[in-house]
């Protein structure tokens, strides 16, 4: 039986479906990204330090981008952008780049700015980065992505930032990949912080307990040698109570003002307003910022509690016209800076030598220029008493200087 050839069908080929093919290439390219994320992931949880974290996310990043260069940074506390770590350019590029700011041109600090993803395919035709394309010239980055870090509150932690050697736009495969490798980075920078902070907790807990039982120490010190001195001479036992509670209380006070403020130091304006607040109407404060160290301001309770006692049984604070005025400066000569402090009471009776110079005066002199190692003048004057205290500025405001 013969055919004819012209009626016989031949099987068809397959049609070769490029949209199929395409996806295909598309799914296998995320499956091996999803892979090199998985494996980063593992990398990032045994990772010794933040930087090792931000260069391995860094690097990982470019591999899934194939871009040729690549830097790192984290955000200081003063908002600024400090470079950790780079490559493909050359260690010289984390001094010329070291910290980048909200005002720079570069694209980290665009991205830096609004918190968000910056791209520029091309640095070279783009009007507004041609400042930072100038200085990458030589390192040949064209196509650029600054990735920011974010916190979960959407704070900028890092940055890492990749760039390639021609024009280019990166794909939405290209972008999920940097979006995963910015969450896990900021998972992982956050949990540094976080037990960072944690740390610097606990060694500033062990700081203040050891503070705290030196500071008791020195504080029983303090009683126990008001409580001598307050006992002796020819004082009934009422008024040697009066005299001792009344040391107490400006210990205490000073001693509530550091426990509601700070533990371990207090303004200078704090000490003085604490312990005159019984007379805060007749006296007059003023002088610049100081931070004084417990023990310093312990000491300085003292000497005007025994000012503004002195001032309201014999002085200016005994009358109803009279007033204090205590003022303090730091005199700077040369290198050297000195911390002076006046005392001066106005329209009150005229002042004299006492014909017994208590512990009072042991305070205001000896226990003074002790713990700040100056010699404070007591001037019994016509027209007022007035104290001067002249000491080196480190003296007061060193808290080594005054440990025991």
């Amino acid at each position: 039986m013969s055919h004819n050839p012209s009626s016989i069908r031949l099987p068809s080929m397959p049609e070769f479906d490029t949209r199929s093919s395409k996806t295909e290439r598309m799914l296998t390219a995320e499956v091996e990204d999803l892979n090199h994320i998985h494996d980063l992931s593992l990398r990032l949880a045994g990772a010794n330090s933040l930087v090792d974290v931000l260069l391995d996310v860094l690097q990982t990043a470019a591999t899934l981008v194939n871009a040729r260069l690549g830097t790192t940074q984290i955000v200081e506390p003063n908002g600024m952008l400090s470079m950790v770590g780079q490559f493909g350019f050359g260690s010289d590029v984390l001094e010329k780049f070291a910290s980048v700011g909200l005002e720079d041109c570069s694209t980290c600090a665009v991205a830096l700015k609004r918190r968000a993803r910056t791209i520029v395919p091309d640095l070279h035709t783009d009007p507004d980065f041609s400042e930072i394309a100038a200085a990458l010239f030589s390192y040949g980055a064209v196509g650029a992505v600054s990735t920011p870090v974010l916190d979960k509150a959407g704070n900028v932690l890092a940055m890492f930032s990749v760039y390639w050697l021609e024009a280019h736009e990166p794909d939405d495969r290209e972008l999920r990949a940097l979006d995963l490798c910015a969450e896990l980075a900021g998972r992982h920078v956050e949990r540094s912080f976080a037990a960072k902070a944690l740390l610097e907790q606990n060694e500033r807990n062990v700081l203040l307990m050891r503070e705290l039982a030196h500071r008791g120490k020195n504080l029983l010190a303090i009683i126990q040698a008001i409580a001598g001195q307050s006992l002796r001479g020819n004082r009934s036992l009422d008024e040697a109570r009066e005299a001792f509670v009344g040391r107490l209380g400006a210990l205490a006070h000073t001693y509530n003002t550091l426990t509601d403020k700070s533990p371990e130091s207090l303004q200078l304006h704090d000490i003085m307003a604490a312990s005159l607040k019984f007379q805060s109407e007749r006296t007059t404060i003023r002088g610049p910022d100081i931070l004084v160290p417990a023990k310093n301001a312990q000491t300085l309770a003292l000497m005007i509690h025994e000012l503004a006692t002195n001032a309201t049984k014999y002085g200016a604070l005994s009358n109803a016209s009279g007033r204090v005025e205590i003022e303090w400066k730091i005199h700077r000569t040369g290198s050297d800076e000195q911390f002076l402090l006046t005392w001066s009471e106005i329209d009150g009776p005229p002042s004299k030598v006492p014909d017994d110079l208590g512990f009072g005066s042991v305070i205001l002199t000896s226990v003074v220029g002790s713990e700040l190692k100056c010699k404070p003048t007591l001037g019994y004057q016509e027209n007022g008493f007035q104290y001067n205290l002249d000491c080196s500025l480190s003296a007061l405001t060193n808290s080594s200087q005054t440990s025991r």
